[in-house]
């Protein structure tokens, strides 16, 4: 079980242990730093975010219909950057969360440059991302969100 805190002192991400797949704990201040954690343990665990030079950045607008919905979407938009646009990422900043006409809305950026297998030190491919086991806890001075990558 690894635990990081990487973008701030408040928050980090750890492994849980997971038979097949990659069971994924974030936590931060705010729901906000949370998801910008969420983001980082995705892309850690299919690559070394510390090879990652901030070349070039990506503007990220996504919604859902609950929290959950809108981890799943965020971590979804991130997959897809990778996966279509190539582009390896390791900054990530979710700036702000609302509750607007009946969504809730996020707004964040991050970071990266082409992805370079051998230079990124690239580890396993992520197939998607799952609702099962999903878990969003908030509490006066922490927000925790579980998540479970499809290997």
């Amino acid at each position: 079980m690894e635990s990081k805190n990487p973008l701030g002192a408040s928050g980090g991400y750890r492994f849980l242990e997971h038979v097949t797949d990659a069971l994924v704990e974030a936590w931060g201040e705010t729901m906000e730093e949370a998801f910008s954690q969420a983001g980082l343990a995705l892309f850690e665990i299919m690559l070394d975010t510390k090879n990652v030079h901030p070349k070039t950045s990506e503007e990220i607008q996504t919604s859902g219909h609950d929290e959950k919905e809108l981890l799943y979407n965020y971590l979804e938009e991130l997959l897809l950057l990778f996966e279509v646009k190539q582009l390896a990422l390791g900054d990530f900043t979710v700036s702000s969360i609302t509750l607007t006409q009946g969504e809730i809305r996020l707004k964040g950026k991050t970071s990266g440059e082409p992805y370079d297998r051998a230079r990124h030190n690239g580890k396993v491919e992520v197939k998607g991302i799952t609702y099962h086991l999903m878990e969003i806890e908030k509490h006066p001075a922490k927000v925790t969100v579980r998540f479970l990558l499809d290997l």
